[in-house]
């Protein structure tokens, strides 16, 4: 069965490049730009795993993820951070507290990214 993979970025580039690396590799990817959208989507269908990415300008993706971790519907999700900034800089207890599952950072090193993204998804739930 194809994995699924929700992308949630405000840049677009990044959205568009990374996309493409994971087709590249045979995962079914949805994207948005906006973590409530997310949200709205992760409701509608179930994704294997988020890419979300931290700063963003409508809602972060730390707000996005404390929204995700108090629905009983999505608590559950599969969440790792693309982000450019690094944890100790953004209160890592608090995000700690979310469960994400990695932090992967940008600029993306496309060999150890595809690694790190079939690790993630052959975790069990």
């Amino acid at each position: 069965m194809v994995k699924k993979i929700l992308l949630v970025d405000d840049e677009w580039d990044i959205l568009e490049s990374v996309k493409m690396l994971l087709e590249t590799m045979n995962y079914k990817v949805e994207i948005t730009d906006d973590g409530n959208k997310a949200i709205e989507m992760l409701k509608k269908k179930n994704f294997d795993l988020v890419l979300l990415d931290i700063l963003m300008p409508k809602i972060s993706g730390l707000k996005t993820l404390e929204k995700i971790r108090a629905d009983s519907k999505i608590k559950k999700q599969k969440v790792a951070f693309l982000t450019v900034v690094s944890p100790s800089k953004n209160g890592k207890g608090t995000i700690e507290k979310l469960k994400p599952i990695i932090y992967i950072e940008k600029p993306i090193n496309n060999a150890s990214f595809k690694k790190e993204i079939k690790r993630i998804l052959s975790l069990g739930d």
